[in-house]
């Protein structure tokens, strides 16, 4: 019994490493670019890029399967195709549309926002003769990119983008012709610019900008006490006259010449 027991355990030892080794080279599909389902896709050489878990391009493979890949359109027509194999890279494989045969205009071309299928047949096989079988991975769908709709998009930005130019330009040309008209009123008053300009200290600018300030204040006041004097329609006290503005005696007639040189 115990030699029995022995050998059936040595035969399902054997059973679960053969079945390991045997998932181990199972040939497949690792990833795809684009990948399934991608969209906005360029249709100018149409390519999907293949990258496999064993080695693919020796000769027999190359031979087996040269007619092992399509490109298929939404009716199902077939869209003449190539394949090419990397020295550099075993594992990858690049299937185009032969641009030769299929022109970038006209009836036969690849169309704007349309789907094409491109398939690996089951029988397609690595360098050792393992086939891809049911890979879920060989048939990758794609549509193209919507080339009219993103042209439209483009252009309304375009318009967008310079019509807001076109304003921020208008709006600091008047700004800017606004500073030159009135500079003093629009122009904040910098310390530290007027002491580089003149090349005084900023304590000295500062306190000439608040003599300047006000003896401007100063003179405002005046000339609004001085229009109120005028505007006011009240008789003015006995002995005080009025005149629209200082002038010499001269203007009134007198003769008064005073002692200075």
């Amino acid at each position: 019994m115990k030699r029995l027991g022995a050998v059936a355990c040595l035969v399902m030892l054997v059973v679960m490493l053969t079945s390991s080794f045997a998932f181990a080279d199972t040939f497949q599909i690792e990833s795809t670019y684009p990948k399934n389902g991608a969209k906005n896709t360029t249709k100018d050489n149409m390519c999907v890029k293949v990258y496999f878990n064993h080695d693919v391009g020796n000769d027999a493979s190359v031979k087996n399967n040269a007619d092992k890949f399509s490109i298929k359109d939404e009716d199902g027509k077939v869209i003449p195709s190539l394949i090419y194999y990397s020295d550099k890279n075993p594992k990858y494989a690049l299937i185009l549309v032969d641009t030769t045969k299929v022109k970038q205009t006209g009836d036969n071309s690849i169309k704007d926002n349309s789907v094409y299928t491109i398939e690996l047949s089951s029988d397609f096989m690595d360098n050792e003769g393992n086939k891809l079988g049911n890979d879920p991975n060989r048939i990758i769908e794609v549509k193209t990119l919507n080339q009219g709709r993103n042209t439209m998009i483009y252009m309304v930005m375009m318009f967008a983008m310079f019509g807001g130019m076109m304003v921020f330009t208008m709006r600091q040309s008047t700004k800017e012709k606004k500073e030159e008209e009135n500079p003093e009123k629009d122009a904040p008053f910098n310390p530290y610019k007027e002491a580089k300009r003149t090349g005084k200290s900023v304590e000295e600018v500062i306190e000439a900008h608040n003599k300047e300030v006000a003896k401007k204040k100063a003179k405002e006041e005046r000339r609004r006490k001085y229009d109120a004097m005028l505007e006011d329609d009240d008789e003015p006290e006995e002995g005080v006259y009025r005149v629209k503005r200082p002038a010499p005696i001269a203007a009134a007639g007198g003769k008064y010449i005073s002692g200075r040189k």
